[in-house]
């Protein structure tokens, strides 16, 4: 009989409530495992007694009885002081940011080695690309704006496009996961589009540029906006004290410190302008991706692709462009 003793305890035992139902009215035991490690750090630093179980729909933070109204209090003033009311970004599948950002860099690539080669049955050779399409401040101030695009897909050598495409394609992976691949190559054009024309503007008529890069930095100022703008608190936040919006920035500014600055040819200030940029546009994609998560509806994910074509019709048109308006005719 005795072996039955501490059975009947535990039996008897009061059961403790899921927190989740009391704290946002969400169904029990359906936390994501960050959002419990979250309450589980806020909880830890009160001294509130607790206990963390994942079951098979998520997660589950329980506290005792006698503890429950400290836990849900603690966790509510937390989250009112220090969470956005808007829900996070959501996340998208693995193979949603992945493939398509691979394809484009290897395009990328691909896209060097054309240009670098010449084609005399198509009247191609590598100095045309660059004179019609490389960022040329004088020309662009003279009216030439196809070039804050095109210059985005021209580069010098072959480890400057490497690099540009391994960089890249790891900041672009992330921003994918964010608001879905063809709205993060949409965003990465755009600022690097938009930081060419600052850096122009910045430098003068004297400037020179060509490279991704600006769309590099761009992809990783997006990051740090969206972040700032989905109020996401990481777990390193709830300890320091830090708000939401600073990390990002912070982050974005040690980028640039170490990737952005280095290099006898590095064009810092297209580098600093793609970031600014990335974050500004970033402003207004993340407002709408942490109210509406339109990326999870059908619609959405159609829209998604049409950001992705509109990407590759900014670039493509471009160069047409340049092409219709004064492509150097075949040498004699």
């Amino acid at each position: 009989m005795l072996p039955l003793r501490p059975r009947l305890r535990t039996a008897l035992r009061p059961p403790w409530p899921d927190l989740s139902p009391l704290v946002d009215g969400q169904p029990a035991g359906r936390l994501p495992q960050a959002q419990a490690r979250l309450w589980s750090l806020v909880l830890r630093a009160r001294r509130v007694p607790h206990r963390v179980r994942q079951l098979p729909g998520g997660y589950t933070v329980q506290a005792p009885e006698r503890f429950l109204r400290q836990a849900v209090d603690e966790i509510t003033l937390y989250q009112r002081e220090n969470i956005s009311p808007h829900p996070d970004i959501p996340l998208l599948p693995v193979e949603e940011r992945s493939r398509p950002t691979v394809a484009a860099m290897l395009g990328l690539c691909a896209f060097f080695v054309l240009t670098h080669r010449p084609w005399p049955d198509l009247g191609w050779y590598p100095q045309y690309w660059h004179s019609v399409g490389a960022g040329d401040a004088g020309l662009m101030l003279a009216g030439q704006w196809w070039r804050m695009f095109t210059a985005l897909t021209l580069h010098a050598d072959p480890a400057h496009v490497a690099s540009n495409a391994v960089i890249g394609g790891a900041f672009l992976v992330l921003l994918s996961r964010r608001v879905g691949s063809g709205a993060a190559w949409l965003l990465a054009v755009l600022a690097g589009g938009l930081g060419n024309v600052l850096n122009v503007l910045a430098h003068g008529p004297a400037h020179l540029s060509v490279g991704f890069s600006t769309a590099v930095f761009g992809a990783a100022g997006a990051l740090a906006g969206l972040k700032a703008v989905s109020g996401e608190n990481t777990l390193a936040q709830v300890h320091s004290g830090a708000r939401g919006w600073l990390l990002p920035v912070a982050a974005g500014l040690a980028l640039l410190a170490s990737l952005g600055t280095a290099g006898e040819n590095t064009d810092i200030g297209a580098h600093f302008f793609g970031l600014l940029a990335g974050g500004l546009i970033a402003l207004p994609a993340g407002i709408l991706a942490v109210r509406h998560g339109f990326l999870h509806a059908a619609w959405g994910q159609a829209a998604n692709r049409a950001c992705g074509l509109l990407a590759g019709l900014l670039l493509a048109g471009a160069w047409a462009w340049g092409w219709l308006s004064g492509w150097p005719g075949s040498p004699a």
